[in-house]
């Protein structure tokens, strides 16, 4: 079993919650708050915290750490899925995926 390490298990929760947070922060800021259904937060929750995720997966990538990391995990779950759309076409590039194709699937279904 490998070993645990306590700073990187409590980076990444720290990480999360920081997405989180970014994400419900950009919650409170709709102007339009009748649109405000439980189901749409924790939707909302739940993508901030992916993209956080994601973020510091990347961060650790570039050999960020400390406070850069909370920073950059923060905006990602302001940000949310439009961050998680950025780093997709990068992602895609690098794996030699052709972006046309999903075009066309799309406009098949």
């Amino acid at each position: 079993m490998p070993e645990m390490n306590v700073n990187r298990i409590w980076e990444t929760v720290m990480a999360v919650l920081l997405a989180s947070a970014g994400g419900f922060a950009r919650l409170l800021n709709v102007k339009d708050r009748r649109r405000m259904r439980l189901r749409r937060i924790f939707s909302e929750l739940f993508i901030s915290a992916f993209a956080g995720m994601m973020i510091l997966l990347l961060a650790r990538v570039c050999g960020l750490s400390g406070d850069w990391v909370g920073l950059v995990c923060g905006v990602g779950g302001w940000i949310g899925p439009r961050i998680l759309d950025l780093m997709v076409n990068p992602v895609k590039k690098a794996l030699g995926l052709d972006m046309e194709d999903d075009k066309h699937e799309i406009a098949k279904e």
